[in-house]
């Protein structure tokens, strides 16, 4: 393990010059020269020196690490929204230490607790089932799909895409829109977003609950084969709008099993534009959670609260898009 006592050397510098320049130097009266500090930074990288996180916060130094509690069987999409925040907090010379816990506020807290311990300069929180003490933490931010009052947090703005949905769907004539949502949806922000959303947007539409073995992939395509023959095709529904991309290409099977012509007859909309939305045919059009956009938030947030925590608590909606691809018109030929 390289120390930095073995930077020093390389550099042929003194300890104390290279610890000033490699913890930011702001505590320090040592002055160290431009040229001696790209010597030491060079050495640093050459040797692919790490620094002592502990050390650092002993000294009164931020660690540059930024603490995530996550949810360890959390859809495929947290994950990405997850490598989304890493990129950006990469981004600003920060890393990632993650915590993960399912359902379980009092291991949340435990985590929370031991990410502190560990000397992060902040925690991020997905926004589910959280436990009271974590939601008063002075430099935790959250993440997730509603705004939570009071604190400081970033949230999809679900109704943007579904507005565009909306807009797409009264090009090609639809008059009858679904929505397809789990059983659990008060339990999941998520879900009850997209449900509130879809009233909004479409105060006509019909919302109907999907039961949770349809998550399992040895049930999927029943479950969507018995709900296409027993409600879309005797309702006529012309349009979906479906949980996710899983869904939405389960239930494209099924409806074309049954003679339904995509999207002449019925268009489809999943959500969270998954690799495989092209890997189809038709290939899947989907709400994208506009990731990046949200992983840079994340990250603005954070580093808000830790160098101005007394700034007043705000939140950041992340605006959501529709992704045009075979399962709805192309605008050409509506």
């Amino acid at each position: 393990m390289v120390r930095l006592i073995d930077v020093a050397n390389y550099a042929g510098v003194s300890l104390g010059a290279a610890s000033v320049v490699l913890s930011g130097g702001k505590k320090s009266s040592i002055r160290v020269s431009a040229e001696k500090r790209e010597r030491i930074l060079a050495a640093a990288e050459e040797l692919n020196y790490i620094p002592n996180i502990s050390a650092r916060r002993l000294c009164g130094y931020s660690s540059h690490t930024l603490g995530v509690l996550v949810d360890s069987e959390d859809a495929a999409v947290r994950f990405r929204q997850l490598a989304a925040i890493e990129r950006e907090a990469d981004r600003r010379g920060y890393r990632l230490l993650v915590a993960e816990a399912h359902e379980n506020p009092g291991k949340q807290l435990l985590n929370c607790r031991t990410l502190f311990q560990y000397g992060v300069d902040a925690v991020i929180c997905h926004a589910n089932n959280m436990d009271s003490e974590v939601m008063t933490q002075e430099k935790v931010v959250f993440f997730g799909a509603e705004p939570l009052p009071g604190l400081p947090c970033v949230y999809s703005d679900i109704r943007k895409g579904y507005a565009e949905a909306a807009a797409q769907f009264h090009r090609e004539g639809r008059r009858k829109t679904v929505l397809l949502i789990g059983e659990q949806e008060l339990k999941y922000d998520a879900l009850r977003a997209r449900r509130k959303a879809f009233g909004e947007v479409f105060p006509e539409g019909k919302v109907y609950t999907i039961p949770d073995r349809a998550n399992d992939p040895e049930s999927v395509r029943e479950v969507f084969g018995e709900f296409v023959e027993s409600v879309l095709i005797p309702e006529k529904t012309d349009a979906v709008i479906a949980q996710n991309d899983l869904w939405c290409m389960a239930l494209a099977g099924e409806l074309l099993r049954c003679g339904k012509r995509i999207p002449q007859e019925i268009s489809l909309v999943g959500q969270d534009n998954s690799e495989f939305c092209c890997c189809r045919y038709p290939a899947l059009s989907t709400i994208d959670p506009n990731l990046e956009a949200f992983g840079k938030a994340v990250v603005e947030l954070a580093l808000e609260r830790i160098l101005h925590p007394e700034a007043p608590v705000r939140s950041i909606a992340v605006p959501t898009k529709l992704i045009f691809r075979e399962t709805t018109q192309n605008r050409r030929q509506v």
